[in-house]
């Protein structure tokens, strides 16, 4: 495991540090208390600073509403050549991607073409899959499966298996070897990537299509979301982009306090769990997009917004967001090597906003914990 905290508890202790909440047994986001003082107005060149101030080279922040979007970019997109960070840079938003590649599985079960409660071996059998695991158990993370802990051991493992390409099969197999005892499906949340791994071959068993093919017919042309590829087995982030940093150490686990570029790497073992690209803005328009109804008829979305008694969704978490009707907004995070993201959308689908730096893992994760905490100011700016 590399050192600091564990991705399944990211979100629950990182969040919970920055007033946002997702509850794993019992921190469950609620409303903000009745007459609690929104926050005062923040532009969004100030939180951008904010995150460039808690040690990421360069920032994006992006506050979209009916009325277009605002966009601040603070610090440098790439250390050696020092090019400003501009509105527009791409960049990896990790865990972002499983908010839409929930939003295709319920797709898919409004057509008729899938269920929920679908036992998934009967859907991709010859996987060695528990019987018992069923489509919401992926998308809610119940499912009990770990986590494929193949880039994750230690810290030599990301230079080993850098440009290493993963089919998706693989990366189940490798954790289902796993040996961690399992819960019983449905009984317990564990955030694990290897949830929507599975997912996306369900997507591609159905539809007979690719995954990536499918989110952007769905979704990245509809919505307008030109800034936004979904790259199965490309190592590099085309176009203007934010280059990706990690603590040195982290990569070679020397004392070096410098920044280690990540930005070029085979983004495959992630697929459905994370290697989608994007831009700020395209992250908001799709959040935006999906809390207003675009994307998913209100069945599905209720569905999808069900936290049950574990705090999450299918693919979406509930943040206390003062600023939001009934003191909610709905989102995700996204922490992958180098990147740091987090994004946001009012229930109404009047606003959404998105928070992203170019460096993870730093010590005391202080750049993604600026970033959680800028978030819901940036709902309210």
């Amino acid at each position: 495991m590399l050192p600091g905290i564990p991705r399944k508890r990211w979100i629950a202790t990182a969040l919970a540090a920055a007033s946002l909440t997702l509850g794993t047994t019992s921190a469950l986001a609620a409303p903000a208390p009745a007459g609690a003082p929104a926050p005062a107005p923040v532009s969004p060149g100030t939180l951008a600073e904010q995150v460039v101030k808690a040690g990421a080279p360069g920032a994006l922040v992006a506050v979209q509403t009916r009325a277009g979007t605002r966009e601040a970019a603070r610090g440098v997109a790439d250390l050696r050549t020092k090019r400003p960070a501009r509105a527009g840079d791409r960049y990896r938003i990790g865990s972002n991607t499983k908010t839409m590649v929930a939003t295709v599985v319920l797709q898919l079960v409004a057509e008729g073409r899938l269920g929920l409660d679908d036992k998934v071996a009967a859907r991709l059998p010859g996987l060695g899959l528990d019987g018992r695991i069923t489509v919401r158990h992926l998308l809610q993370q119940t499912s009990g499966l770990h986590q494929d802990q193949m880039l994750w051991r230690d810290t030599s493992s990301f230079k080993d298996h850098r440009f290493e390409r993963f089919t998706p099969a693989r990366v189940v197999r490798t954790a289902l070897t796993n040996p961690a005892p399992r819960a019983v499906p449905g009984t317990k949340w564990e955030y694990s990537n290897t949830n929507y791994v599975l997912a996306g071959m369900l997507i591609e068993r159905v539809t007979r299509h690719s995954a990536e093919a499918e989110l952007t017919r769905r979704i990245f042309r509809p919505l307008g979301m030109r800034g936004t590829t979904f790259p199965r087995d490309t190592t590099h982030v085309a176009g203007r982009h934010l280059s990706g940093y990690v603590p040195r150490a982290l990569v070679d686990g020397s004392s070096d306090p410098t920044r280690f570029d990540t930005t070029v790497y085979n983004f495959s073992w992630a697929w459905t769990a994370g290697a989608v690209i994007s831009t700020a803005e395209d992250e908001a328009t799709f959040l935006r997009a999906l809390m207003a109804g675009r994307l998913l008829p209100p069945s599905a979305m209720g569905q999808m917004l069900d936290t049950g008694a574990f705090g999450y969704g299918l693919g979406i978490l509930p943040i206390k967001a003062p600023c939001a009707p009934g003191g909610v907004a709905w989102g995700h995070d996204g922490i992958v090597f180098g990147y740091s993201s987090l994004v946001a959308g009012t229930r109404d689908g009047a606003k959404s906003a998105v928070v992203a730096g170019n460096l993870s893992f730093d010590e005391g994760e202080k750049v993604y914990k600026t970033a959680a905490s800028s978030l819901a100011p940036a709902l309210c700016s």
